[in-house]
């Protein structure tokens, strides 16, 4: 079916009253938003409003997201008032950071400096310090596809490259190599120091169901010969963490999922009692057959007490 484009207007000046990470950084009181809005089209009869993948990506960066951590707690924990005081602290976030409930149990934490985003992602896990009491929470990178029921695949892993040369230590080109493994986010302090010189290390953010590369492949060219040298650099991943993808959590494989396992018992259990109904269905058609056979023995007994009994009768 063709789309109808709205009637709508296409331009609104107002002041910006939204509060985004932006205006809260940065806020001009006298200044005036043109915003553009973007068309709505019919679609089945159907509003639809359509948005591109890098759409959705500057809208993430307007909003403060790109540096963005979800904070998973546990059952029982303070309240946000309280959460607000105590994670800047405990956490030692330098910046300013906004902290609000984004679903039952999840925070979303906003860190004005790059440096705070990544020294919070990188608190995997922890607990906070509340009235003499601890309470555990966990840390995740935030994405678009945000579901409270299940946690992300996204997740932060140490990349050690193992005998990688010494001029390649440079920020650009070691950043370089760990894009090809995932988002790299920090480099350790012996790498920026140099004093590790056979190792180099980047904790990067990268994607738990993908196929993680054991090697990147580097080309390195003569540009006035030509020549065309080519090395293969070795990938070793620090305690990469597992995910399941039958619950939606990290920390263990399938084959680990107590929630698999409790499904595979109970499915056992309904094949058993399966076949112990047919075990019971077969041995009553077994008696069933043997009473059938014991009737019609007897019958047959009963008509030869029958013909005999004629017969004397007949001979007296």
């Amino acid at each position: 079916m063709a789309a109808a484009a709205s009637p709508q207007s296409q331009t609104v000046g107002e002041s910006n009253l939204n509060n985004t990470h932006a205006s809260l950084m940065n806020y001009n009181p006298t200044a005036l938003t043109k915003t553009i809005l973007k068309p709505i089209q019919l679609i089945h009869r159907e509003p639809t409003v359509r948005f591109t993948f890098k759409e959705l990506d500057e809208y993430a960066v307007e909003e403060g997201l790109h540096q963005a951590v979800i904070m998973k707690l546990s059952f029982g924990a303070p309240s946000l008032h309280e959460l607000r005081k105590l994670i800047p602290k405990q956490l030692v976030i330098k910046g300013r950071c906004l902290i609000g409930s984004l679903a039952a149990r999840h925070l979303l934490i906003r860190c004005d400096l790059y440096e705070d985003f990544c020294s919070v992602l990188s608190k995997q896990f922890g607990y906070l310090q509340f009235n003499g009491e601890q309470h555990m929470f966990r840390n995740f990178p935030w994405t678009q596809n945000f579901n409270p029921k299940e946690e992300t695949s996204k997740a932060l892993a140490w990349v050690s490259l193992l005998d990688l040369p010494p001029n390649l230590f440079a920020r650009r080109p070691l950043l370089s190599i760990a894009s090809a493994i995932g988002k790299p986010i920090a480099i350790d302090k012996a790498t920026q120091d140099r004093t590790r010189p056979s190792t180099a290390r980047v904790k990067v953010i990268l994607d738990l169901m993908d196929k993680h590369p054991k090697r990147v492949r580097m080309h390195f060219l003569d540009e006035q010969s030509g020549k065309l040298v080519e090395h293969y650099q070795q990938v070793v991943f620090d305690n990469l963490p597992f995910y399941c993808t039958y619950c939606k959590h990290q920390g263990h494989e399938d084959d680990d999922c107590r929630l698999m396992i409790q499904k595979n018992k109970r499915g056992e259990g309904n094949q058993d009692e399966i076949r112990q109904q047919g075990d019971k269905t077969n041995n009553l058609e077994q008696l069933q057959g043997d009473a059938r056979d014991f009737l019609n023995a007897k019958k047959k007994k009963k008509l030869k007490i029958k013909s005999l009994m004629i017969r004397i009768m007949q001979v007296m």
